[in-house]
């Protein structure tokens, strides 16, 4: 093919296409407006369930009852006597014979004056778990089990015996005290106190704490590891009448129905009289600070003197 040949050819062309705006149908689009209005309807009825089925956080101030019929204050009587302050704990299990022994050698330890009373469930504990917390000083004390309101529903079944802790008011009487504190098992004493045993109000306990992601963190409810208390059988005989009764969050047995009775009665202690161990994950400086002057650390998350091996087979 020469040249002149080549550029004389006629070649075609096909045109680019141009861009034009796709247009639906109009059934495409009564679809697409069907869906969207399907989709806000769900938005709307989802937004409006969510509302309607808040609930806000239970707390016993909030929720207020009166339950309480203890005066503000104690009659304005001397300090007592070293015969007529208790420390208390408790024992409903062989499982915590060793944790409440190492509890009552820290409080020997830490020189201070009072009788260690324990009372304990005799149906679910050993006497060789009674040897094991007499040898550390502990003057025990049957007591028959505080059933659980409601026959124990909504409550968790290792909380079921709490409420037993109750006792400690009327128990405290019959043995002749005036001024007390109370232990739990996971609590350990680290150095000499007299404050709580002289405060001037009925109750007393540390403000509670919980572990980071809870966005209830430093509570204004307090924890029941640790209460400083006037002992009275009329006290015991109130709160026993209205557990059936009064409002509160069953899961957390005992210390939500102390919560709620001693409510806005309740003094709060300061930390070191219950330096709870979740305090170190929250803030690592006021730990720092805390573990200087703590009086009782509670080990609440981690228990490591709670031991698991019965009494019967220890020597």
């Amino acid at each position: 093919m020469s040249f002149s040949r080549f550029f004389s050819f006629q070649h075609s062309y096909e045109r680019l296409p141009v861009h034009t705006k796709s247009r639906l149908s109009p059934q495409n689009y009564r679809k697409l407006v069907v869906a969207a209005s399907i989709f806000g309807g769900i938005c709307v009825v989802w937004l409006l369930a969510k509302f309607l089925s808040y609930k806000a956080p239970y707390t016993p101030l909030d929720n207020y009852e009166h339950l309480n019929i203890l005066p503000l204050l104690r009659d304005q009587t001397p300090l007592s006597s070293s015969s007529q302050r208790g420390v208390f704990s408790s024992l409903y299990s062989d499982s915590f014979a060793i944790a409440v022994a190492v509890l009552g050698h820290s409080v020997r330890r830490a020189n201070i004056d009072a009788r260690l009373i324990l009372p304990y469930l005799s149906c679910q504990v050993s006497s060789n778990a009674i040897c094991i917390v007499k040898a550390a000083g502990w003057e025990p004390h049957a007591v028959p089990l505080l059933p659980p309101p409601h026959n124990g529903r909504g409550i968790h079944a290792r909380f079921r015996d709490q409420y037993t802790k109750l006792r400690i008011w009327s128990l405290g009487e019959e043995l002749g005290i005036d001024s007390a504190v109370y232990f739990d098992a996971d609590t350990l004493v680290l150095r000499n106190f007299e404050e709580p045993f002289n405060i001037p109000w009925e109750f007393g306990a540390t403000p509670d704490i919980y572990r980071p992601g809870d966005d209830r963190g430093f509570a204004i409810t307090f924890n029941a590891g640790v209460l400083a208390f006037r002992r009275s059988k009329k006290t015991f005989e109130d709160m026993k009448q209205k557990l059936e009764t009064a409002n509160y969050p069953l899961e957390q047995a005992e210390q939500a129905f102390l919560n709620l009775y001693f409510g806005a009665k309740a003094l709060r202690l300061p930390y070191v009289y219950n330096a709870n161990i979740v305090v170190k994950e929250r803030s690592l400086e006021m730990w720092e600070e805390l573990k200087e002057e703590a009086r009782v650390i509670h080990y609440s998350v981690i228990e490591p003197s709670v031991s698991n091996v019965d009494p019967k087979n220890q020597r």
